[in-house]
């Protein structure tokens, strides 16, 4: 029998995990199987696993290790599939990998993303917020024209001008060379 549908906060509540989550699992498939493409494509069958067992995930309990534990499932489908193909790291070898991953649970940003972050805060508050509702919450462009009582050309545009504030702010912070204290 099919799992019942989630509701809509606990359906919005996974997305927002899932997508939280996608560079933190394709980096810990990859580290299992070294191959991108690969790794790409069981990523995309993760999430659908991921999607599909919703319901049974308890939110009191942390996330990536749940949506790990399904990705290593569906890595070892795929390394079974494919051993059959080609040289592939041996089951050990994979567990010995998902182990040595699993101890590093802390994303660290990349230098790009960091900055991105600075660069926000240092945008106005009435930007911050758009900022957010726009990319954060993914709300349309037209449902924040109606909850802001503005035409959504002047929302879009004002978008426009903040993402390519953002743009120049990133590309001068990650292109000043690094000090060293």
């Amino acid at each position: 029998m099919p799992n019942p549908p989630i509701a809509a906060d606990a359906e919005e509540r996974m997305i927002g995990l899932i997508s939280k989550h996608q560079v933190v699992l394709h980096d810990y498939i990859f580290a299992l199987i070294q191959d991108a493409t690969l790794a790409d494509d069981i990523l995309q069958e993760t999430n659908l696993v991921l999607w599909r067992k919703a319901s049974e995930y308890d939110l009191s309990r942390p996330f990536l290790p749940w949506a790990r534990g399904i990705a290593w499932n569906q890595v070892r489908a795929a390394s079974r599939d494919a051993s059959r193909d080609r040289l592939v790291f041996s089951r050990k070898t994979m567990e010995l990998l998902a182990q040595e991953s699993e101890q590093s649970q802390v994303y660290l940003p990349n230098q790009r993303e960091q900055s991105l972050a600075e660069c926000i805060a240092l945008l106005t508050p009435k930007q911050q917020a758009l900022v957010k509702a726009r990319y954060f919450d993914d709300i349309s462009v037209h449902s924040m024209a109606e909850q802001l009582d503005r035409p959504a050309s002047s929302i879009s545009q004002a978008l426009y001008l903040i993402r390519n504030k953002l743009k120049q702010c990133v590309q001068i912070k990650t292109s000043a060379p690094t000090t060293l204290k």
